[in-house]
């Protein structure tokens, strides 16, 4: 039986027992005595479907998160790249969305969640501890949430419009935030693209993309009402190179969506994320917007052509060494 091609809440938050890929992701700004920007995002990954083998480890699915804490005012990253985590087996079976992990080679323990509780989500890492509540309804990608990329096919909605409250580290904070949900029967791991989440003060939010020439883009208007159209990206200013990997990165973009027209700048350069033989740039853009305000996040995984003996050096030690304190601990 063919795999019905529309996303449907709230079953599709839960876990995809047969997809290859899966992540819950968020992104946002915070407002404390500082001002901060944010990502996590759990991925869920069948290692045989999706061709990994960086680590030998036991059992066919393997969890990982990425974690990003900016803060606005000094330039500082704080970065968590946990390439493997273990889940509590009776969270993710629950009926509702709640996924407990931890990460066995942390000295200290940490728990760390991603649930949706009584209408709220739940975002916890070792940076932050949020509840973000949905003020919109939820786009669907290409209105059913299902996208033929070519090649592939993936199923992708978001909550443009969340209001963000909680702490980072002892801190309260309170802001706005994003969340992503995305899964497919494909993998991504030697893929590029380039993705733009854009929140204006208006309550108007803009999603698109450009994957390897499939471009797509959705519009919130305040009033709920959602449009879809073919984006254009131009990259614009100097490309900047990472000191780690060596690896180019455009980040200024110029994007046109209908009568939209987009300038997008990074509040920070580096912002590079480094795991396995995958690095993207990942971090959050100040916007113009027809001229107004706005700001969001981009990611951008670069083509995969630029590879070279530095990074495969680096990575090649990178998870050697992680392989050997697995080892330690009997996996």
């Amino acid at each position: 039986m063919e795999r019905k091609r529309i996303v449907k809440l709230a079953e599709d938050e839960l876990a995809h027992d047969n997809s290859t890929i899966e992540w819950w992701y968020y992104n946002g700004f915070l407002q404390g005595r500082k001002k901060y920007a944010f990502m996590t995002c759990l991925f869920k990954v069948n290692k045989e479907k999706a061709n990994i083998s960086l680590l030998k480890f036991p059992g066919k699915t393997i969890y990982f998160s990425h974690s990003l804490l900016f803060d606005l005012a000094t330039g500082k990253v704080k970065k968590e790249i946990l390439p493997f985590v273990l889940v509590d087996d009776e969270s993710i079976k629950r009926k509702g969305l709640m996924i407990d992990y931890f990460y066995p080679l942390r000295k200290e323990f940490v728990e760390y969640e991603t649930a949706e509780l009584d209408k709220k989500f739940r975002v916890k890492t070792g940076f932050f501890d949020l509840f973000l509540k949905p003020k919109k309804k939820p786009i669907l990608e290409n209105k059913t949430g299902f996208i033929d990329l070519g090649e592939k096919t993936m199923y992708y909605y978001s909550y443009t419009n969340m209001d963000a409250n909680g702490y980072v580290g002892a801190e309260k904070v309170k802001g706005k935030a994003w969340h992503d949900r995305q899964w497919s029967d494909f993998g991504f791991t030697r893929d590029f693209w380039i993705w733009f989440s854009i929140q204006l003060p208006n309550n108007t939010e803009i999603v698109c993309f450009d994957y390897q020439g499939k471009r797509f883009a959705t519009v919130s208007y305040p009033n709920g009402k959602q449009k879809e159209f073919t984006p254009k990206f131009k990259a614009v200013g100097k490309a900047w190179k990472s000191k780690r990997t060596g690896m180019k990165y455009n980040l200024e973009w110029e994007i046109q969506i209908g009568k939209w027209k987009i300038r997008t700048k990074p509040f920070i350069n580096e912002c590079e994320m480094n795991f396995g033989l995958i690095n993207y740039w990942e971090g959050p853009v100040s916007c113009r917007v027809n001229g107004k305000k706005a700001r969001g996040f981009m990611e951008y995984v670069a083509k995969p052509d630029g590879y070279g003996l530095k990074e495969a050096l680096i990575h090649k030690f990178d998870f050697l060494h992680l392989e050997k304190k697995l080892k330690r601990l009997h996996f």
